[in-house]
């Protein structure tokens, strides 16, 4: 029988914590949140300082007023997200339906009757994990979600069992074909957030991305070619605090029958769009152009047409 190993004392620590706050009602929590906020923004002067040279990069033509008041926005929004994950702990279903709406569900549907599976990519925009939490039980197939493990073995558990609690699987990407194959055979959503950079040592695609060369991991391109799987984006639009709507945008039906890189391309386009309708739902606090392209590298134009 397989039993999980035991966590370090700190590690302990900190999961009780989560529980003990998983357990406050979201009222209580968005205060937290709050009060998060003004230790961040008021004292955390590094990271208010990375986020505003990012916009900076980004938009160059916006005035500093603007962009401090997005900086700001970018981070109350950021914790809302942490601490609506941890009230997903004890979250009613009914609940987390009437908070995440779906616009256009007969758009997956239609994939998986015509295909049986479907890759849907999304970014860290909205609330990412509500939205994994909603489509598992909303989507009438089975979903699979893969990520990056986190560097603390208690908190990534913890946050898995949130995850999981309405019958979705976390994978981790390293493991992705390994454990997609049997899985895609059988039929499911695969999910996959993938605007992040990639890990130092993996494969980099480079594009124009926000107005500066910019590094991607390809899973994106290899999952949706290598499995034969249509490509759908995933836009989750804040319509509230604690609210969101999520829209179904085709961006490949037969990915395999396109020219190399055109998956990802098609990708960042719709990554930017959404970036640049609603620059405050997006993670700008951490340091997503520390790479520089080497002379080796492979070069994914993202123009649009």
């Amino acid at each position: 029988m397989h039993r999980t190993p035991p966590l370090p004392p700190g590690e302990t620590g900190l999961v009780l914590l989560l529980r003990l706050l998983s357990r406050l009602p979201l009222p209580l929590l968005y205060g937290l949140a709050d009060l998060a906020w003004l230790l961040v923004w008021k004292l955390g002067r590094w990271k208010r300082a990375l986020t505003l040279d990012n916009l900076r990069s980004s938009f160059p033509h916006r005035d500093e007023r603007e962009l401090a008041r997005i900086a700001s926005a970018a981070w109350r929004n950021a914790l809302d997200v942490l601490f609506e994950t941890l009230h997903g702990r004890h979250m009613r279903a009914d609940a987390l339906r009437a908070r995440v709406q779906f616009e256009n569900p007969g758009q997956m549907n239609e994939l998986l009757e015509r295909h049986g599976r479907v890759l849907a990519v999304a970014a860290h925009q909205g609330n990412w994990e509500w939205l994994e939490m909603a489509s598992s039980l909303v989507m009438p197939a089975p979903l699979v979600t893969l990520y990056k493990p986190l560097n603390h073995p208690g908190a990534e558990r913890f946050l898995n069992d949130i995850r999981e609690r309405f019958g979705g699987r976390m994978v981790p990407a390293r493991h992705a074909l390994r454990e997609l194959l049997p899985f895609t055979r059988r039929g499911g959503i695969v999910a996959l957030l993938a605007d992040q950079g990639p890990q130092p040592g993996e494969e980099k695609y480079w594009t124009d991305f926000l107005g500066r060369e910019t590094a991607f991991y390809p899973g994106v391109e290899k999952l949706a070619r290598r499995l034969r799987m249509p490509l759908l984006f995933t836009r989750v639009t804040r319509r509230g605090r604690g609210h969101y709507q999520v829209r179904f945008e085709l961006l490949a039906e037969y990915p395999e029958q396109l020219a190399p890189g055109e998956c990802m391309a098609r990708y960042v386009r719709a990554v930017e769009a959404q970036v640049r309708e609603h620059p405050e739902d997006w993670l700008w606090m951490y340091k997503r152009w520390k790479y520089r392209r080497e002379p080796t590298s492979i070069s994914l134009s993202s123009k649009r047409a």
